[in-house]
This record gives structure tokens, C-alpha cells and sequence, in this order.
């Protein structure tokens, strides 16, 4: 549910290499609020939920893709005959990309319980609109996406996920510009996440508002990059409450707010160093809650980091640093420890794309006697282009959502791990259609009685697209 900043790198043409690592930093301006925060809800029928544990239903994070084999052989003609990516349609000054798909998955623990299982198939039916600016200067971008998914066994497991927004850029000179964004979201709690009641219960719906606004300059080798971003959270009463060991879902209607300043240089060509200190706020609208508990809470991050631009399809950042949230009530222990990060884009062959992360973050509980976790993950997406349009794709992440109570001292309570495997292949026989399999499998262990679980899910994914 937590919307943290995660720094991601976006390769460029290579043999422009200061330059193209300026695009970087002006793209994670850009892009890096808004965009990444409701990348939650888009065409794909699987997501990485808060805790990195990937969950059956809404989207993944935009991928990126190796090329496809063997193109850097080919005349334009033959490279465009195997071409399989959406072209979309022209209006105007920008490119219009539709897409909708249809999927029919069984899931066999569709309430991610320990015992008394429950198996479903479930409909998916996934819309999307992109509409993107094909201008020489400035960019604005709309979209709108939709994931609905209907189960066959228990209507109240149904959702009806949206998100719907806009992200832009005002260049002032090559060396400088304003960006910025807003979005709504509706979205949900899957079975299973960390912040979902266990067993048969509706699922909790929330409503989220996200804006950003920021300014990138470089100044020769230095850049800097401003930001700050609002969410705000309204949630759908479902009945959940202390009886479940949660806070009703009226207590965690709230505001965030996030300030960041990052600053870099770049010493040697595509090679950065960087630094970024960020606040936060955290402003709950019932204060008290229902068991009597104040939420409010304030928090500060500095990390650094290196950025390495080594070619087109290969590139890397990694951070460490230090992390705190205070909170208004006494009953909440601060939360002070140190957070790390990778992500990448590393390409050993040209069919290859190997995408690594990692993250820590502190993240909002539901639990009715915790206000926050410590939520650690790390993982590895591997696309693998078999044939121009036929793609291989695997995933595995390993995620710990470590929770602080509010009445042992600070010492962690409830310990969850998680581990995620995924494997699918997607077949493009032409580019404006696409069907494949996709099997996942999610474990997760727990230090509290009758939380373990396993679930299982195989789809198959119909889709077109322009």
C-alpha cells in the first residue's frame, strides 16, 4: 500500500554517455512520483503487493524488455517485420495505446488460509488507455487502466480496481525543468498481503488521491532534483475491526506528505554519485482510533547511492542509508534502522534481461496494535526472448514484513516471510494480439498461530492491443 520512492534506471542509446545519464536523472524527475506510486493497477493479471509478495489479480510495474534476437542483423524492412511491440494510433501529437485482456485463472486458496481451503476460478478483464505526447520538447502523458476480476466461488472476493491519471515535464532549458503529476486509484488488499484479514471476509477497498510536483536542474557535472508528493487515503468500511485484530477501516483514512531533495554527480561518464534526504508525514483523521490510539507520525530518510549506465540494456542503482518514523502516541515505539535498495537492468546475452531489486521501507499497518512494519524484500525478474514473438518470463522474490506492536516494548510481534515464484510465456502471433500461460505459487510463514499458508494459481492470458 506504501507509495515509496523507488529509484529506477531507464537505459539509453549508447555512445552518449554524460548525456544520456542526464536523461536518466531528468526521466527519474519526471517519472519518479507519480508514475511509480499507481503503478499498481494496469494490463497484466499479477502484482507486487506492498510486501513484495507478488499477489493473483491487478498489475505488475511497467517491464522492459531485451530486444528481440538477432535485429542488429537485419535491413530495416526484415527488423520491422519482426517488430512485435504495439505501434498504437496517432491523434494528433500523440500516440493512443489501447489494450484489453481477458484472463480465466483457478486459484486454490483464494483466502490464503492454513486450513480449509478454498479453490475458485476466477474471470479477469483488464482495459487500458495510454495516450502519450510525441513532442521534440516538454511531455504529457494520460492513462487509465482497469482490473476487474469476478470469483466463481464467493462474489464477495470480487473487485473493481481503477486507476486513472496524468504525468508531465515543462523543460525551461536542456538543463532544466518542472515535472509533475496526479492520479486516483481505487484498489484493494489481496488475501494473503500483509494488511488483509485472514479468511472468509470481504476484501477492504480503499479510495487513494496521489499528486506530485518537482523541479530537476544540472549545473554541469551536478544535478539536483526537489520533490513532494501527497497521498490521501479513503477506505471502505467492510466490517473488520478489533474482532479481527485490525482497526476498522475508518481509522486508517489519513494524509501522507513527502519532501525530497537529491542532489548527484556525475565524476566519471555515465557513472553518478548521489545523495537524498527526504520527510514524511503521516496524518490519520480519527485521533483518537477506536482502541485508543493515536497514529500520527514523522519520519526522515538519508540515504546515497551510486547510478551506473554501462550500455543500453545494462544499468544499475544501488543506496543505503538510514531510516526513522516518530509517532505522536507513546504507545508506538520509534522505528529507527537502516534501509538499503537496488534496482537494475543487466543484459548477458541479447535475448536476456535479468531485473534484480531490493528494498526496505516503513510501512503503515492495518493491525489494530501495530502502526508500522518493517517490510524488506528482494527479488529477480528474468525475460528471455525466445524468438521475436515468443517470450519466456520468470520471477522470485523473497520478502519479510517484520511488525511492531505497540505493547512489548518496541520488539517485533507478528514476523511474516514470504516467497514468490512465477513462470509464464507469452506468444505474440501477431503484434496486436497475445496469449500464454502463467503459473504462480506464494508461502508464507508466520511467528503467529494459523497465519501460514500456500496458494496456488494458473491463468491463461488472451490480449490485444494497438
Amino acid at each position: 500500500m506504501r507509495n515509496k520512492e523507488k529509484s529506477r534506471l531507464q537505459p539509453f542509446p549508447s555512445g552518449r554517455s554524460r548525456s544520456s545519464l542526464t536523461r536518466l536523472a531528468k526521466g527519474f524527475s519526471c517519472f519518479g512520483g507519480v508514475a511509480l506510486a499507481i503503478a499498481g493497477v494496469s494490463g497484466s493479471a499479477f502484482a507486487q503487493a506492498t510486501s513484495g509478495t507478488a499477489v493473483y489479480g491487478t498489475a505488475a510495474p511497467e517491464q522492459r524488455y531485451a530486444p528481440p534476437p538477432g535485429q542488429d542483423y537485419l535491413n530495416p524492412r526484415q527488423a520491422a517485420s519482426e517488430n512485435y511491440n504495439p505501434l498504437g494510433v496517432r491523434v494528433g501529437s500523440f500516440l493512443l495505446f489501447p489494450t484489453l485482456e481477458l484472463d480465466e485463472a483457478y486459484q486454490d486458496n483464494i483466502y490464503a488460509t492454513q486450513s480449509n481451503r478454498v479453490g475458485s476460478f476466477v474471470q479477469n478483464v483488464n482495459p487500458g488507455l495510454q495516450l502519450r505526447s510525441q513532442w521534440g520538447q516538454h511531455a504529457l502523458n494520460f492513462y487509465a487502466r482497469g482490473a476487474f476480476g469476478f470469483y466463481s466461488a464467493d462474489a464477495t472476493q470480487n473487485y473493481q480496481d481503477v486507476n486513472a491519471g496524468f504525468d508531465g515535464r515543462y523543460d525551461i532549458s536542456p538543463n532544466s525543468n518542472f515535472y509533475g503529476g496526479a492520479a486516483y486509484t481505487r484498489a484493494h488488499y489481496f488475501p494473503g498481503s500483509p494488511n488483509a484479514v485472514v479468511g472468509a471476509f470481504p476484501v477492504s477497498v480503499y479510495n487513494q488521491y496521489t499528486t506530485n510536483v518537482g523541479y530537476f536542474q544540472q549545473f554541469g557535472r551536478f544535478r539536483a532534483r526537489l520533490d513532494g508528493q501527497m497521498d490521501a487515503y479513503d477506505y471502505l468500511n467492510n466490517g473488520q475491526g478489533v474482532n479481527q485484530g485490525f482497526s476498522n477501516n475508518s481509522d486508517l483514512n489519513r494524509v501522507e506528505w513527502r519532501q525530497a531533495l537529491r542532489i548527484g554527480y556525475e565524476f566519471l561518464p555515465g557513472y553518478e554519485i548521489w545523495t537524498r534526504g527526504a520527510f514524511n508525514q503521516r496524518r490519520y483523521q480519527n485521533n483518537p482510533d477506536s482502541s485508543g490510539l493515536f497514529r500520527n507520525s514523522s519520519g526522515f530518510e538519508v540515504v546515497g547511492g551510486v547510478a551506473v549506465l554501462v550500455s543500453t540494456i545494462t544499468s544499475f542503482e544501488v543506496f543505503a542509508g538510514y531510516i526513522q518514523q516518530d509517532y505522536v502516541d507513546a504507545a508506538f515505539p520509534s522505528v529507527q534502522v537502516p534501509t538499503f535498495g537496488l534496482t537494475g537492468y543487466w543484459s548477458p546475452i541479447r535475448e536476456v534481461l535479468v531485473k534484480p531489486f531490493v528494498r526496505r521501507t516503513i510501512d503503515e499497518s492495518s493491525l489494530s496494535n501495530s502502526a508500522a512494519y518493517i517490510n524488506t524484500a528482494g527479488g529477480l525478474d528474468v525475460n528471455y526472448a525466445f524468438r521475436p514473438n515468443i517470450r519466456l518470463d520468470g520471477h522470485a522474490d523473497y520478502t519479510v514484513a517484520n511488525y511492531l506492536s505497540s505493547n512489548n516494548g518496541g520488539q517485533p510481534s507478528r514476523y511474516d516471510q514470504y516467497w514468490t515464484f512465477r513462470a509464464g510465456v507469452m506468444y505474440q502471433p501477431t503484434p496486436n494480439f497475445f496469449v500464454g500461460p502463467t503459473y504462480q505459487f506464494v508461502h508464507r510463514t508466520s511467528n503467529q498461530f494459523g497465519l501460514d499458508y500456500d496458494a496456488n494459481t494458473i491463468m491463461l492470458r488472451l490480449g490485444a492491443q494497438l
